[in-house]
């Protein structure tokens, strides 16, 4: 979001974060397969945002001692974070898992877990996904089975955001038929989390296997597909903020590049080509920033009013945000590497990384095309399903 949008505290929060950030080592140290590695994200570094900024408990309410910020005060966070690739679990811990305990916000798990997350303390994530690959909540087979002692699930989770890493597992699985979300604490008897190999080399995923491993309910006895769908919407909405970052630092970048960079005695800025390729860059992420804080404007306002009617509302901004961000981050990547030239492919630039993230972003929680169409039915304009 521009400057001028934003209220003087988030102004302020946007240059807190990014200081922190400046300070930080940047993903470089972290990325796989480089020498030296011996932690897989940025501990520090993530410690300073969550505890010391308290990104970690923005959205949390003051009740389950969050700060109780509001949804466009994380967009400006997570805003940040894309622009920089920075190696910390936001994306698992506050996207996908806080939304999660958000929408069961009534339970008593759940607020206890919010309280662990804002503290700064608990890495957490949502493992829903399972090897078919699909991102649709009701695919989920995992079998949850009632036991004396409380709830054992068996089976598989795959492509789990910080899924090898995380202190705190989300998981969906069935019970009579019935989709419930359970919590599974690291180390307990039965649980088994592996890194796996990836494209982003910036965000890490897992496979979570669980053989009889002791879980813990949250919420009641109701079918809860209905709020992980809702959850999902509202990481739909940061994940396209977060495109949004990412997209606009490629543009940044690659204009500066431009200027500096001589061909025949000028400038390659100079040259037509290249600066209709920019503005036409430009446009693409100045659309796809609309979108998304449109999107992020809804989110408030579900939060703020959490009924049929906003969730539909959620629901339609969400997959419109996904759709445009996912393809101008994509835009944005390709065009960028072009400007760029020779170097632009080389291990030592960055620009590999954004171009990873972005196709990475792309397929995750759905893929554009998807979402066009989910945004199509929700808007009464084609025959999916919009829930």
């Amino acid at each position: 979001m521009t400057a001028a949008l934003l209220t003087e505290d988030q102004q302020n929060l946007r240059q807190a974060v990014r200081r922190c950030l400046e300070r930080g080592s940047g993903p470089r140290p972290h990325l796989s397969g480089e020498p030296g590695v011996t932690q897989p994200f940025d501990s520090e570094l993530w410690r300073s945002l969550a505890a010391e900024i308290g990104v970690a408990g923005l959205i949390v309410p003051e009740e389950c001692d969050g700060a109780g910020g509001r949804f466009a005060d994380l967009a400006v966070v997570t805003e940040e974070l894309g622009r920089s690739l920075t190696p910390v679990p936001f994306f698992s811990t506050v996207a996908l898992a806080t939304t999660a305990l958000l929408v069961n916000a009534e339970d008593g798990l759940a607020r206890e877990l919010l309280a662990r997350i804002a503290e700064g303390e608990t890495t957490a994530t949502l493992a829903f996904c399972e090897d078919d690959g699909s991102w649709e909540v009701d695919a989920a087979v995992m079998q949850a089975e009632r036991t004396g002692d409380g709830w054992r699930l068996s089976g598989r989770k795959s492509f789990v955001v910080d899924g090898d890493t995380a202190e705190v597992l989300l998981v969906s699985a069935r019970t009579d038929g019935i989709l419930r979300l359970f919590v599974v604490e690291r180390g307990v008897d039965g649980l088994q989390q592996d890194a796996s190999t990836v494209l982003d080399l910036t965000r890490r995923l897992g496979t979570v296997t669980l053989n009889a491993t002791p879980a813990r309910l949250i919420g009641s006895d109701e079918d809860a597909g209905t709020s992980l769908r809702t959850a999902l919407d509202l990481a739909l909405v940061l994940l396209a903020v977060e495109q949004v970052g990412s997209a606009q630092h490629c543009l940044d970048n690659a204009v500066e590049y431009a200027k500096q960079r001589v061909q025949f005695a000028r400038p390659i800025g100079s040259f037509q080509a290249i600066k209709h390729t920019l503005v036409d860059v430009l446009l693409k992420v100045e659309m796809a920033r609309s979108a998304a804080y449109a999107a992020v404007a809804v989110a408030d306002e579900y939060l703020a009013g959490p009924n049929a009617d906003t969730a539909h509302r959620l629901a339609t901004a969400a997959s419109l945000a996904k759709a445009m961000c996912a393809d101008a981050f994509m835009h944005t990547a390709e065009e960028t590497l072009h400007v760029y030239g020779g170097i632009g492919f080389t291990w030592e630039h960055d620009a590999h990384l954004y171009y990873r993230r972005a196709k990475s972003s792309e397929l995750f929680l759905g893929t554009p095309d998807q979402h066009r169409d989910r945004f199509a039915a929700c808007a009464g304009l084609g025959k999916g399903r919009c829930g």
